[in-house]
């Protein structure tokens, strides 16, 4: 029995640096096994965040085609450039597509001089109620009188202009400013260009002519 004893003993003691290799062989084996599992997750985690950032990238690119396909309506209170003398409510669409139901609404209300108050009254309500449509480019101006009239005074005029409109993708976002007339007394209120003032000469010279031929 001595005998076998120790020969198990001398068995398990040339077994043990097998036994140890295996135990280190398994431990590497599960790290190396760890880190590749670390590795496919942090992938995974790459992957998720590329596609999310691709998805954000589409969606802003169908945004931003969506905007640029959307009209721009405005509104606004200007001179008339071919006369010099006369104030406009103005609105217009400088947009790629149609505008719908373009309502514009002006608080205080606008001016107008003495022979455009009613006129100007029922464009207002008109405004209010929404423009049934307003094409790309298209430009519409009401006369609101002479500017020497209506900038007479000598307090501010400020008004709040108010524009909402629908476009081909919906409900365009509200544009909202303010506006102060009376900051325009001392601007200059020529005419553009010069055919304004060819005009006056030929009118002049017709009247010449005329009144040469009457006292022939």
């Amino acid at each position: 029995m001595l005998e076998i004893s120790i020969i198990a003993l001398v068995v398990s003691s040339l077994a043990l640096p097998f036994t140890i290799w295996a135990a280190r062989a398994a431990a590497r084996q599960a790290e190396a096994a760890h880190v590749q599992a670390q590795a496919a997750e942090a992938q995974t985690a790459i992957q998720k965040e590329q596609v999310a950032a691709a998805r954000e990238q589409t969606h802003l690119q169908r945004e931003l085609a969506r905007e640029a396909a959307q009209p721009y309506v405005w509104a606004d209170i200007q001179p008339d450039m071919q006369q010099g003398t006369v104030l406009e409510a103005v609105v217009g669409n400088s947009g790629p597509s149609l505008a719908r139901n373009v309502r514009v609404m002006f608080h205080p209300p606008l001016p107008a001089g003495t022979q455009q108050s009613d006129n100007i009254e029922t464009v207002q309500r008109v405004l209010a109620d929404g423009l049934l449509s307003l094409a790309p480019g298209r430009v519409i101006r009401w006369s609101l009188g002479a500017g020497y009239d209506l900038l007479s005074g000598t307090g501010p005029q400020r008004r709040t202009i108010r524009v909402e409109a629908d476009g081909p993708h919906g409900p365009l976002p509200v544009l909202e400013f303010d506006v102060d007339i009376s900051q325009w007394r001392s601007a200059r209120d020529a005419p553009d260009g010069s055919l304004h003032h060819v005009r006056s000469e030929i009118k002049e010279l017709t009247k010449a002519v005329r009144t040469a031929s009457r006292q022939r």
